[in-house]
């Protein structure tokens, strides 16, 4: 096994002698971290220098399969369709995202959502909506089977399927900078859903989202630069998407939905988004954001062929959510 201080160098030589690592490095090394065999502050460093590039679909995958070994294997019996982490949080709209899942869940489609509430405590987080929508929370596998055999959908908080990685998300409140680890948070999909999606703050993440979900065998998935980062559409602009959709990386756009709306909301809460789905409530946006966030899944499902049936059935479950 090499010195954990072999791969820092591989990543922080010269410019002509650094290189990425490869996925089976990017595995060995988060590995030996959490192992005990290397140094906070040794990890810190290689995590930093590989911030400073962009990290590779490889080291993004060797870093992803590296946390899965120390997922409890009993999150793979849930018999999850769609695996929606949660990791960016909200400020300027409400976490919409919340009723396409409960509408998706609601048509028999199991949906497993999680995150974590601490990674970023300036922004709004969804599990704090939840409640008021009535997504219960799991802290163990077995809470959460009997919750999806009454709901459809859960919610389960990073700390409760891969402990290790909360100290490490902590990474970015002490270095100032979001770290590899914040792409890989995303892409654990600890249920082992055959369908994922992920939101992504920065254009061009979406391509290494998708890279390194293929790489770690993940058949089917989608990754779109989402409102305020989360996995959300934005109804306001065009989506470009990067996705996994069996086995094969593919690109695909998604056209304006909504022209000429506002990017803020005041009321950002789950009680609000509450009054929307009962229907005290009309939010225009609100309402574009949920179908269109919505379609991207069904079509990803192959529920729907194409972009234009996919909206108009998301559309349809909206309409007549409470037949």
């Amino acid at each position: 096994m090499p010195a954990f201080s072999e791969f820092i160098k591989h990543v922080g030589r010269g410019e002509k002698g650094r290189r990425p690592l490869t996925q089976d490095e990017a595995r060995e090394a988060l590995s030996m971290y959490i192992d005990g065999k290397a140094e906070l502050l040794q990890l810190a460093v290689l995590l930093m220098l590989q911030r400073v590039r962009c990290e590779t679909g490889e080291e993004a995958a060797g870093y992803i399969q590296a946390l899965r070994d120390h997922v409890d294997d009993e999150w793979q019996d849930l018999d999850i369709d769609l695996d929606w982490p949660c990791f960016a949080g909200k400020r300027r709209q409400p976490p919409w995202l919340l009723l396409a899942a409960k509408l998706l869940a609601q048509n028999g489609i199991r949906v497993l959502l999680h995150g974590h509430a601490a990674v970023d405590a300036v922004k709004y987080q969804i599990e704090s909506a939840c409640p008021a929508l009535g997504i219960r929370q799991a802290e163990t596998p077995e809470q959460a089977k009997i919750i999806l055999a009454h709901d459809n959908i859960c919610y389960i908080p990073l700390s409760a399927y891969c402990e290790p990685l909360v100290d490490l998300l902590a990474l970015r409140s002490k270095v100032g900078l979001r770290t590899p680890l914040n792409t890989v948070a995303r892409g654990l999909n600890p249920s082992a859903a055959p369908f994922a999606i992920h939101g992504i703050f920065h254009q061009g993440y979406e391509k290494l989202h998708a890279q390194a979900a293929a790489l770690v065998g993940d058949a089917n998935m989608v990754a779109f630069k989402g409102e305020g980062g989360e996995s959300e559409r934005s109804p306001r602009t065009a989506c470009r998407i990067a996705g996994v959709s069996s086995g094969q990386i593919y690109n695909e756009e998604w056209p304006t939905f909504l022209e000429g709306a506002s990017g803020k909301h005041g009321e950002i809460n789950g009680n609000y988004l509450q009054q929307v789905w009962s229907g005290e409530i009309d939010n225009n946006y609100g309402i574009h954001a949920v179908v269109s966030t919505m379609a991207i899944v069904l079509k990803m499902m192959q529920v729907c062929p194409d972009q234009q049936s996919a909206l108009i059935q998301a559309q349809q479950w909206w309409d007549t959510r409470h037949q």
